[in-house]
């Protein structure tokens, strides 16, 4: 047993979308602060909705899921845009926008809560150091290679020191070397008490970045261990 406090709690949790297809079925399960946790499973099993499902892009159509607090089944939607200030998320094809440069793209979650140029730049500055790009500041994505600008995704998803950090398939398009590099990033966010969460399919990451492992099949969870070096 753990006293760390609950950040995802499941309960026979269900996701069906309108057109009938069942996404999700019957998923218990909780994740507690400071854990770094995989996602695995084929493609179609469900990944990419329960992360989705994490920061309100999709929600319940029964049982329960309470996410940082946060009841999703009943949450409104300022609730909700409170949810994702608390919330990192970074994909696999990164969402850059590729007419703004990297300071940009990095400081737009807080661009948008209202924080002025002048008290982004050293934030900004600060996160890219961590990544190792602190000398891209004024670059532009198409300048950058693609681990390149996956570290940029995790600087912006870091950005707001937030308690979680959603990653769906970070690595899926990285040579080995570069997906190692980038699992280091995440690894070390972790290390700080960072919640992360990460789906992938790259299974053999996990003998040097070894984690809790859960696993999906069609929708359903079928398995739940942790992994050790």
């Amino acid at each position: 047993m753990t006293d760390k406090p609950i950040m995802m709690d499941m309960k026979q949790m269900m996701l069906r979308y309108p057109s009938g297809k069942v996404a999700l079925s019957g998923l218990s399960l909780q994740v507690t602060q400071g854990q770094f946790v995989y996602i695995t499973g084929e493609s179609g099993a469900g990944k990419s909705s329960l992360l989705r499902m994490f920061y309100g892009g999709l929600r319940p159509t029964s049982g329960q899921l309470h996410v940082q607090g946060h009841d999703m089944r009943a949450a409104g939607e300022d609730e909700v845009r409170r949810l994702r200030r608390k919330t990192g998320v970074c994909f696999q094809n990164q969402r850059l926008l590729f007419s703004r440069s990297v300071f940009e793209n990095v400081a737009l979650p807080l661009h948008i809560q209202g924080w002025k140029k002048e008290r982004l730049i050293p934030r900004v500055q600060k996160v890219l150091n961590y990544v190792q790009l602190g000398d891209r500041l004024w670059s532009y994505p198409e300048a950058l290679s693609g681990g390149e600008q996956q570290r940029v995704a995790i600087a912006r998803a870091m950005l707001a020191t937030p308690p979680v950090i959603l990653a769906d398939e970070p690595t899926g398009n990285l040579d080995e070397d570069t997906a190692r590099h980038v699992l280091d990033l995440l690894m070390g966010l972790n290390r700080l008490g960072t919640t992360v969460i990460m789906a992938t399919h790259d299974l053999h990451l996990l003998n040097s970045h070894p984690g809790r492992v859960v696993q999906l099949h069609a929708g359903a969870l079928v398995g739940d261990s942790y992994e050790t070096a």
